[in-house]
């Protein structure tokens, strides 16, 4: 689940796999769920509060793994190149993330005694979905047995799907007459996700720039 997908490359063999980043997802989402509760107690409006939390946080990784590829070939420095090498696992953490935030929302409506309409249902069950099918395919088994090409398709799919449904969400919610919460904070969500994707063109046109630049050479 990396903007590796779009190069069709698998990373290398034998890298230590940075598992302080599972922690540090599993230790926020706490954090998040003990704040909450906390401050909003242990009904539906702590439990929306866990939502809404979560989910953001799951957006934030989501935001550095779209955008990873196209901030180390434009801005190479140690930390980007890092954020390059490490997209695999940031796209698993992102995963586990947003899983957490699948159980808090599931909790959520459980306790209202609520469903969720269809059109989320449909249109978030397609994201997590693919989420899913990203995250058990981000190995090298996976690149060798898919094919690259098949396995590109699917990550260059899956994480444009769910790009455009965090931007639906928040853009939806920015238009609203009656947002949840101030349209400031839709605002910024909103305008990082457009800015991921500002960044992934611009790495796309220098990428065709230099590949025109070599031919013309």
């Amino acid at each position: 689940m990396t903007d590796r997908a779009v190069e069709g490359v698998a990373p290398a063999r034998g890298r230590r796999i940075p598992w302080w980043l599972f922690a540090a997802v599993l230790g926020v989402a706490a954090a998040i769920a003990l704040g909450s509760l906390a401050v909003w107690g242990t009904g539906s409006e702590g439990l929306v509060h866990i939502t809404r939390y979560t989910a953001r946080f799951a957006f934030l990784i989501f935001v550095v793994v779209f955008a990873a590829g196209a901030l180390a070939q434009l801005f190479p420095s140690a930390t980007t190149r890092w954020l390059k090498r490490n997209r695999r696992y940031l796209g698993l953490s992102f995963a586990l993330a947003h899983f957490i935030h699948l159980g808090a929302l599931t909790s959520f409506f459980i306790a209202i005694g609520e469903a969720p309409d269809l059109v989320t249902i449909i249109g978030g069950g397609g994201a997590y979905v693919l989420i899913a099918l990203m995250a058990l395919t981000s190995n090298d088994w996976s690149v060798k047995t898919l094919g690259p090409k098949v396995w590109r398709r699917l990550h260059l799919t899956g994480i444009a799907y769910v790009w455009l449904i965090f931007m639906n969400s928040y853009i939806g919610r920015l238009a609203s007459e009656t947002p949840p919460e101030p349209k400031v904070i839709f605002a910024i969500t909103a305008g990082l996700g457009i800015l991921a994707l500002g960044l992934r063109i611009a790495a796309w046109i220098a990428r065709r720039r230099a590949r025109s630049q070599a031919l013309v050479r």
